[in-house]
């Protein structure tokens, strides 16, 4: 889809986003798709795909005019580097816990190509020089890098987390969050419900993006919007065909 911003400017300023999991390698999603999601969300963390294609996967809907989110394995900057030079729009890092991590990851995708010592000293407030910052804007481009959180530990460190300088926002995981708190994937819980509404107003209310995984109906992602999420991620495309199937199904089918 054709917008004035991009998609991580988009995702700061509180536009409404949607889109879903891929799993799919098949070269007519784009196409399909073209117009129909905001964003294709690229699962390098639970899915096996290759850096080959990921970068097909990023240029074909880059292409279609759907931005390309990867999320990496783990939180390490040479996967956030590798994620942008494969074309991310934006990078969804899992599991973040801690501001070293958040700082570590922020320089690798907002301080390209400045790396080691040089970078870690600017993400500790001391600024790269004239000279050295142009270079690394125009390396970095538009990327937006976007926190995955998923524990207890990382909602009670969340305003720390997204005050690091580079991240546009976060992204809530709700099943790894509910098994944190001892209520594993029930998100009636009031604890649940009390941290979820707490993340989103942070970032919101610090001017950053605020997604969640809510799959499964539309009422939870209706209650999420009105928590203040701004992006959802709809589910994975083999989930999505398989409740379309369920809903066509016959009664009494086997």
């Amino acid at each position: 889809m054709n917008h004035p911003k991009n998609f991580r400017d988009r995702f700061r300023d509180g536009d409404s986003l949607g889109g879903f999991q891929l799993t799919s390698m098949s070269p007519h999603w784009p196409k399909f798709l073209k117009g129909k999601i905001d964003f294709i969300f690229i699962d390098c963390e639970h899915h096996c795909f290759s850096r080959d294609q990921v970068a097909w996967l990023c240029t074909a809907y880059r292409a279609a005019g759907i931005a390309p989110v990867v999320r990496i394995l783990e939180p390490r900057a040479a996967l956030v580097r590798a994620a942008i030079d494969d074309g991310a729009e934006a990078v969804v890092v899992p599991y973040v816990e801690s501001v070293d991590q958040v700082r570590e990851i922020a320089a690798a995708a907002k301080l390209r190509p400045i790396q080691g010592e040089r970078a870690a000293s600017a993400m500790r407030g001391n600024p790269l020089d004239h000279e050295m910052q142009v270079v690394s804007d125009r390396h970095c481009g538009d990327v937006g890098l976007i926190l995955q959180i998923e524990s207890e530990t990382a909602v009670d460190r969340c305003t720390d987390l997204i005050e690091v300088h580079g991240v546009d926002g976060v992204l809530v995981g709700p099943f790894d969050l509910t098994a944190t708190l001892g209520c594993l994937n029930d998100h009636s819980n009031p604890i649940f419900i009390q941290l979820a509404k707490k993340v989103a107003h942070e970032c919101r209310s610090a001017g950053l993006g605020a997604g969640i995984y809510f799959a499964e109906s539309p009422e939870k992602e209706r209650k999420a919007g009105e928590w203040g999420y701004n992006l959802l991620v709809h589910g994975c495309d083999w989930s999505l065909i398989g409740e379309a199937l369920s809903l066509r199904q016959p009664s009494g089918s086997r």
